[in-house]
């Protein structure tokens, strides 16, 4: 048994100690025993998979393409396709996606003398192809013929103003494109929705398109998207969230300190109990957030916190599935004069990274992206994440 995971199973017994003795005591105040690093629980190796929303979409998909001989599968809700902004920060907001606030819109439009438009799926198909080319070619990414093992499932919301349905469907055809067979492929199209992750513990309308980007659309995304991924058993269904289950662990850990990545200082891991015990060979499934999904990014006052952790229901299922749950997270970061012509650390709605602002000059090598190869700062650290938690017990 590995030390961390000694720490991990400690914390969780005194935990209990504490609520059983004091019934009163605050959860934040148990969760504050932030784990140093993750444990080692003996995943599976062979199903790791990956799920995201808006620029956690993106981030999902170009992970699972960068990674493909490691990954299982990857779910995309309201994103793209694989290195759709070629490295500029402008195709990202105005090509690859429109910004949900108009006037933040309107300011990122006067700064490049233009507004959003969505192009015909083939054009951002061959964006695609360019950049898994000059990735495969500087050996960046594994080989897409891993992808032709892999299952995918992809949401989009007609009603969606954010991420068009269109450029779902252009990370549909690229994955067509790079040989995923259709029968391996979930399209899940909503009529009403917005842009949002459906969840039945939503209490958004399922039209709307605001924060916290969670909606009511009688849909539980997280649910259908990990029976796709995990094929096999048809009586599955949800269990019951642990709140002990859910521990945070250091970011720090696995960061780069020599190169900026936008990481938080904290992120969080959802390991039902069954997984905690020698042997269990558990599955793992990594979740990114969206735009302002971040547990530090600011709605106001106050903190996002955990509702995207807590409240897309990833960890219902996980209970019933033996499932682990990673949860890494982004902070915003918003450097004082920053020109948004210069994208280099300009992340203030806390986004994953699918345009390069973790690297300067990002869009001198469009056929060849840093964000979106292994070598990235972000991509990086959430492989060292996972690596630990499939490590021996």
């Amino acid at each position: 048994m590995s030390p961390h995971f000694a720490l991990f199973r400690t914390s969780r017994l005194l935990a209990c100690l504490v609520v059983g003795a004091l019934a009163g005591l605050a959860v934040s105040t148990v969760q504050a025993q932030v784990l140093a690093r993750l444990p080692a629980l003996g995943l599976q190796r062979d199903a790791v998979t990956v799920s995201g929303l808006s620029s956690g979409a993106y981030m999902a998909g170009q992970f699972q393409v960068a990674y493909s001989a490691s990954l299982a599968g990857a779910a995309v809700l309201a994103g793209g396709p694989y290195g759709c902004s070629r490295g500029s920060v402008s195709t990202a907001m105005f090509n690859c996606s429109c910004p949900a606030e108009q006037s933040f819109a309107l300011q990122v439009a006067h700064a490049f003398g233009g507004g959003c438009q969505v192009f015909n799926p083939e054009v951002y198909l061959l964006f695609s192809q360019n950049a898994v080319a000059g990735n495969v070619e500087v050996h960046g990414i594994d080989d897409t013929f891993h992808l032709k093992t892999h299952r995918v499932w992809l949401f989009s919301g007609d009603q969606d103003h954010v991420v068009d349905p269109q450029l779902v469907t252009a990370a549909q055809k690229f994955y067509e494109r790079v040989g995923v067979p259709a029968a391996q492929i979930h399209r899940e199209a909503n009529r009403e929705a917005g842009h949002g992750f459906p969840s039945p513990q939503a209490s958004q309308a399922c039209s709307l398109t605001h924060t916290p980007f969670l909606t009511q659309c009688n849909l539980d995304a997280a649910g259908e998207l990990l029976k796709w991924l995990y094929p096999g058993n048809p009586d599955w269904q949800a269990g019951t969230f642990d709140e002990g289950a859910l521990k945070p662990f250091k970011q720090t850990a696995y960061d780069d300190k020599k190169v900026f990545s936008s990481l938080d200082s904290t992120g969080w891991v959802y390991v039902p109990k069954a997984c905690e015990q020698a042997g269990a060979h558990c599955r793992l499934h990594v979740a990114f957030h969206g735009c302002e999904q971040g547990q530090s990014f600011k709605v106001g006052r106050q903190k996002f916190g955990l509702q995207f952790v807590k409240e897309t229901g990833y960890n219902r299922w996980a209970e019933t599935g033996h499932i682990v749950v990673l949860f890494p997270q982004v902070k915003p970061s918003d450097p004082k004069g920053r020109d948004l012509t210069d994208p280099y650390r300009f992340n203030p709605k806390g986004c994953w990274d699918f345009w390069g602002y973790t690297e300067k000059f990002a869009a001198l090598n469009p056929s060849a992206p840093n964000f979106a190869k292994q070598s990235a700062p972000q991509m990086k650290a959430v492989k060292a994440m996972i690596d630990d938690l499939l490590k021996a017990q």
